[in-house]
């Protein structure tokens, strides 16, 4: 059967105002918006917009207005959300793998087509084709019928305005291919697992004063704590980027977590992440990726949109934080790559993590 699958996002610059302590807390959460149309480029009215947050199965619901316009404000940063869109005597459109930042609005545009349009495949052929990442694509997984390809593009924040725009494409595979097991990475420092919070804590040493390019400083973090080991690579002239082996120079936060099975930052995390941006922002010309893990516990897709969705919720604090966001990428590899068995409470949360990877100096 031909149809036609018209689907964009554009991310847009509007900004939201951030008045809470938190980016997971506000007020006024991430929006999104748009609008539902027919072949014929008609607003569709009272069509069904349902928003489903994955992590944590959240939903909102609502319906378009007379000239097809809908809005789903107050939702939760990062995602993946999946937005379905459903009206009697259409073919219903499905997009996932949709992310929200604090500080912008997502809008969405949907083309609905009636079964056996026979001008679906016309006008099919005047549907954009997006550009290819920047990021690698994500790892091949089993997505629901209908297909569609979506372009994400997240340009820079406002404290780094002039950058080039962010930009993700989400296509498509046919089925996930089982790959051979990912080397282990190892974790640099010791640790312990705390009962109490589910997470692996990792001892950081004495707490030392790094000095900064341009004369700060960041004081009170341990000498083996993620910003230390972060800080001496940079500063090192020695310590090179290795291009070849990819699984190399990871490391891992080691006061960064999130709330059980969901993408939402625990407070203190932000303490961590603020000293991160304030190294970044003290060495501009750094480039960084971070990764998103989880354990094997649960279906592989859902780790793996699990882990994204993390990794993106790191980004977007970043980027709230003044960090541009053309200097970093995220990615999220599920439970590949683990840094021990998963055969017991310790490990599991040893794989729970968020790590950091230099990219340029």
């Amino acid at each position: 059967m031909d149809y036609l699958i018209s689907f964009r996002v554009a991310l847009c610059w509007g900004g939201l105002l951030l008045t809470g302590p938190t980016a997971f807390a506000q007020s006024i959460g991430p929006s999104i918006a748009g609008s539902v149309q027919s072949i014929e480029s008609q607003g569709v009215s009272k069509a069904l917009v349902t928003v489903v947050h994955v992590p944590s199965g959240a939903k909102k619901a609502t319906t378009t207005d007379g000239s097809g316009k809908f809005v789903l404000a107050n939702l939760t940063a990062g995602g993946p959300y999946v937005v379905q869109v459903s009206q009697p005597g259409f073919q219903s459109r499905v997009a996932d793998n949709v992310f929200l930042t604090t500080d912008q609005p997502t809008k969405l545009t949907f083309t609905l087509t009636r079964p056996g349009d026979k001008s679906a495949a016309r006008a099919s052929a005047s549907t954009a084709t997006p550009r290819e990442a920047t990021a690698p694509a994500p790892v091949a997984a089993p997505l629901p019928a209908p297909q569609l390809t979506a372009q994400v593009a997240a340009p820079a924040s406002g404290a780094s305005a002039g950058e080039p725009a962010r930009t993700y494409a989400y296509k498509p595979r046919a089925a996930y291919t089982p790959r051979k097991p990912a080397p282990v990475v190892k974790p640099a420092t010791s640790g312990h697992y705390d009962a109490k919070s589910g997470n692996y804590i990792y001892e950081t040493g004495a707490p030392v004063t790094l000095k900064l390019a341009g004369g700060s400083q960041l004081s009170g973090v341990g000498q083996m704590s993620t910003e230390s080991l972060l800080y001496r690579f940079i500063t090192d002239p020695a310590a090179q980027v290795d291009t070849v082996d990819l699984t190399r120079g990871w490391v891992n936060f080691d006061r960064v977590f999130f709330e059980p099975g969901k993408a939402t930052l625990t407070p203190d995390s932000r303490v961590q992440l603020g000293h991160i941006a304030q190294l970044l922002r003290a060495y501009p010309n750094v480039r960084i990726k971070l990764g998103g893990y989880t354990d094997s516990t649960g279906a592989y897709k859902v780790n793996r949109l699990l882990s994204e969705a993390r990794a993106q919720a790191a980004w977007a604090t970043l980027v709230e934080m003044g960090v541009g966001a053309s200097r970093m990428d995220a990615r999220g590899y599920g439970p590949r790559y683990a840094i021990a068995p998963n055969t017991s409470e310790e490990g599991r949360a040893m794989n729970r993590r968020l790590s950091i990877k230099v990219l340029q100096k």
